[in-house]
């Protein structure tokens, strides 16, 4: 059950939500355009992943569906400091989809996503793609990649979930890049119905964060719950965070970026069974205490990414009534305004340098025609 475009909310709801964080932040706000970006076939294509390591170097990650088998394919694009080209990757035999795209240099870019009932690893070395065999979960019969974190050509880390026999519950899913070979490390999977987990970042190699769903609503088999987990070196462990209370109580996080390990954010969405309703959803941890946010007059919609260029440069990204780009200056959030008009979701975003940041999703051309899209502003 998709949960993007709903009734408006209550307006007694809304005010209590934006009671909670108080009155909108200085005037100050990025110039966001419209980047062009290309399409691999006429249908649907989408950009789920995105990750610059220069201003003149950066990667796009999603998929487009084709009319002819394998119907659903990766498509991954590039940013050359002008333009964006597609780029081409090594074929998969079936259905396949890329998800996640992160890189600590020009020669080291990693993107995963699926490829049939498997996760899907590939490399960019600086002159080529190639796929890295990746490992599914013992008894596994189905697993899937969402998100990836690259810290060095030795270490990287890759999240996402892997499904079971009937009866099983879903469970989280992690990989470690090793420098030679990906394994899948232990996580916890609290839930006796789903765990499911969609991004990773941190700041050291031993101290990482991931973050997800859990629980199953009974609809549409989306989480009631949200999912934190936390390397320290030598294990993952589930953290407790509080609840955000009130009608809207039912949270699920989609983005999580670590500034440095006292200054983390995490985003995703608040849902109401009272009022069937879905907010955006802020979540900071200072080091040792948890704070929900809010940004002013929140939409319908949903955070879908989160990113900085410093602790008083975080950007959330998402939908709400349309593309939806909120900013952190330090002391509160503020919307900013987003260019386009109609459908437009933004799925992924990226920070580099002092001041560019990239926001790339999905826009519609009508009901059956959906394009790749992309928003940058260089004054972040």
């Amino acid at each position: 059950m998709s949960r993007a475009r709903l009734a408006v909310v209550s307006v007694a709801s809304l005010a209590s939500i934006v009671a909670a964080l108080g009155p909108a932040s200085p005037a100050y706000a990025a110039t966001w355009s419209v980047v062009t970006t290309p399409n691999a076939t006429a249908d649907r294509n989408q950009l789920s992943g995105i990750d610059a390591v220069s201003s003149t170097d950066a990667w796009a990650a999603g998929y487009a569906y084709h009319s002819t088998a394998p119907f659903t394919r990766p498509l991954l694009m590039r940013w050359n400091g002008s333009s964006w080209s597609l780029q081409s990757t090594p074929a998969q035999s079936g259905d396949a989809m890329f998800e996640g795209v992160d890189g600590d240099s020009g020669s080291n870019v990693w993107v995963v996503g699926s490829s049939g009932a498997g996760p899907l690893i590939e490399r960019w070395n600086g002159s080529t793609w190639g796929v890295v065999p990746s490992p599914s979960p013992s008894g596994a019969t189905a697993a899937a990649l969402r998100g990836v974190k690259t810290l060095a050509p030795d270490n990287a880390w890759a999240v996402g979930t892997s499904s079971h026999s009937s009866g099983v519950p879903t469970r989280t899913m992690i990989q470690r890049w090793n420098g030679t070979s990906w394994s899948i490390v232990p996580s916890p999977s609290p839930d006796g119905t789903q765990n499911l987990l969609r991004a990773v970042d941190g700041v050291a190699a031993n101290d990482l964060w991931a973050v997800g769903g859990l629980g199953h609503d009974g609809y549409g088999g989306n989480p009631v719950a949200s999912l934190v987990l936390r390397w320290n070196g030598s294990a993952w462990n589930q953290v407790t965070i509080p609840s955000s209370g009130g009608a809207f109580s039912v949270t699920q996080l989609h983005d999580v970026v670590a500034v440095s390990a006292n200054d983390v954010w995490m985003v995703g969405e608040a849902f109401s069974f009272q009022y069937f309703q879905m907010v955006p959803y802020l979540l900071h941890f200072n080091g040792s205490t948890w704070q929900h946010a809010t940004i002013p007059s929140p939409p319908l919609g949903r955070f879908n990414a989160v990113t900085a260029l410093s602790a008083t440069k975080v950007y959330a990204v998402g939908e709400g009534n349309g593309p939806l780009i909120a900013r952190w200056n330090g002391s509160s959030w503020s919307r900013e305004t987003v260019p386009g008009n109609g459908y437009r979701n933004l799925l992924a975003a990226c920070a580099v340098g002092t001041g560019t940041v990239w926001a790339a999703g999905i826009r519609s051309e009508s009901d059956w025609v959906f394009r790749t899209h992309a928003v940058r502003t260089t004054n972040g």
